[in-house]
């Protein structure tokens, strides 16, 4: 008996000599939030398929919450960070909110305004009904300025309608339940092998404003900053992989996305990695400027607002100088 309990200690002491850190040590959770299964938010999903927030001490919970309501479950401090929109959050930002950018993966808007057969062109639009995810969300953000543009006033020449997911809205245009909607990648070209067509690309709309973002709230990164740092380390690498790595990039968008057709992935990944997604996800305060000008189209309060309000590039500044950034793409 005490043979086998002297093998057992020593067992024990030979299994924690070999395991690794992050086995040997408590993981911190980490809860993550993201809006959508699109493919906007792709170094999100690959940094996670790739288990590099283990890498750097998280044991992560990713958390989908639908449209702006993300935002709401942020600002209550049920999240940690979150993966949106740029717009979506300097909307809460300039009515108060305590969030502040910290990433920026993509400057583009790679949506798009799609119709049915029978719209031939902006015109056509008046008096029909058009589709966006929610009020207040990315989608209907970025429609309502376009429309007004076109001469055409929301909810007055024009019916907004909310259709919570984007499969749901894809359909509803196909079989004409509505006239058009906005519509991400990869759900868009879902929607033109169902004949539904392109009216207005936002990517070639020359409107740069971020559109993958990584955002906290102001407080927990002041006194999270090691936290921080930590997440953006995994993320960067992430985006690394996500670039460099074909297949995990599928695998990360079929398990988040909800995509099972090879061709759509294959299509979405080529597009997304050779058109959209930043090596370096560093804030370009122009883009900020760009958002916070298309805000001020419908609210006062972004009338004004300067984009270094809402950044706080101090991170990535630093990952830059310690070389950390350069060290990852070697």
């Amino acid at each position: 008996m005490k043979r086998v309990l002297i093998l057992l200690i020593l067992n024990f002491s030979l299994s924690i000599l070999h395991s690794s850190p992050a086995q040997s040590a408590a993981l911190e959770r980490l809860r993550v939030g993201y809006p959508s299964p699109s493919a906007n938010f792709y170094p999100l999903f690959a940094t996670k398929e790739a288990n590099l927030f283990e890498k750097y001490g998280f044991e992560p919970e990713m958390i989908y919450v639908q449209g702006v309501q993300l935002i709401a479950v942020q600002v209550a401090g049920q999240l940690d960070f979150s993966s949106v929109s740029g717009l979506v959050f300097l909307q809460a930002s300039v009515e108060g909110s305590d969030l502040i950018l910290l990433a920026s993966s993509n400057d583009s808007q790679p949506m798009k305004l799609m119709v049915h057969s029978g719209i031939t062109g902006p015109k056509d639009l008046r008096g029909k009904t058009v589709a966006v995810t929610r009020f207040g969300s990315l989608t209907d953000l970025l429609l309502r300025p376009v429309l007004k543009n076109w001469g055409l006033e929301p909810q007055k020449d024009v019916n907004l309608l909310q259709i919570g997911r984007l499969p749901d809205m894809v359909l509803a245009i196909a079989q004409k339940k509505v006239d058009g909607g906005v519509i991400s990648f990869p759900n868009s070209l879902q929607a033109e092998k169902m004949g539904v067509k392109t009216l207005l690309d936002f990517a070639d709309s020359g409107l740069d404003i971020p559109s993958t973002t990584v955002v906290a709230s102001r407080k927990y990164a002041n006194s999270h900053r090691e936290i921080v740092l930590r997440f953006l380390k995994a993320y960067i690498e992430g985006t690394r992989r996500l670039l460099t790595d074909k297949e995990l990039g599928i695998r990360a968008l079929r398990k988040y996305g909800g995509v099972n057709d090879r061709e759509l992935l294959t299509t979405t990944y080529d597009l997304f990695t050779t058109r959209y997604t930043k090596k370096v996800p560093k804030i370009n305060p122009k883009t900020v400027e760009t958002a916070l000008n298309l805000l001020a189209e419908g609210n006062p309060k972004a009338k004004g607002r300067k984009a270094e309000e809402f950044m706080d590039t101090s991170f990535m500044d630093e990952l830059e100088s310690t070389g950390f950034i350069n060290a990852v793409w070697k």
